[in-house]
């Protein structure tokens, strides 16, 4: 099977890619036998990969890891065009290094177990998310009269005109509570 990544092959033998899809629920039962759950959303597809790297190969490996370590311009990691069939059946186009690189010492072959996590970047459900239009907050109100008089401003101040008297315990009340 072929893996690229932004045109660059993966080399490497029996390369194996898990596509893999996690949609979040939580259970709704309590402590109730019923089987209803929330859907909370559809997690990034991953795809791991799997494969061995004789010892005398020792290059692919040093690729793998120099394309894990890419970062794009703002010390992001670098987001890649990948090209394999299992990720193009299951919709991914554009994956980034996750959850590391690990290389494994086989016990039998003189070779490296190579394993790890491409996630999906940009995927259709994020796409989807961002276009959709926020919900919008309505004013919350309940029965009986308001708190402040009517046609007071933000801080309870009612419209009328202040008295001196009123208007230097107003600057002294406001001096006191850290509002200038």
């Amino acid at each position: 099977m072929t893996l690229l990544l932004d045109g660059e092959r993966v080399r490497g033998k029996n390369i194996k890619v898990t596509a893999n899809l996690q949609i979040e629920s939580d259970d709704l039962s309590g402590q109730t036998s019923n089987t209803d759950s929330a859907h909370k959303g559809f997690k990034p597809k991953t795809l791991t990969v799997t494969l061995q790297i004789p010892f005398v190969d020792s290059a692919y490996l040093r690729n793998i890891m120099r394309l894990a370590e890419a970062t794009g311009s703002g010390g992001q990691r670098k987001t890649y065009r990948v090209v394999n069939d299992s990720a193009s059946a299951f919709g991914v186009r554009q994956v980034e290094f996750s959850d590391g690189v690990s290389a494994r010492e086989d016990d039998t072959l003189r070779a490296w177990q190579v394993q790890f996590t491409l996630s999906e970047k940009l995927s259709n459900p994020e796409r989807v998310e961002t276009r959709r239009a926020g919900n919008s907050v309505t004013q919350q109100g309940a029965p009986g009269q308001s708190v402040t008089a009517p046609g007071a401003g933000e801080n309870g101040e009612s419209g009328k005109e202040l008295t001196g008297f009123e208007a230097t315990l107003k600057k002294l009340d406001n001096y006191l509570g850290g509002v200038l």
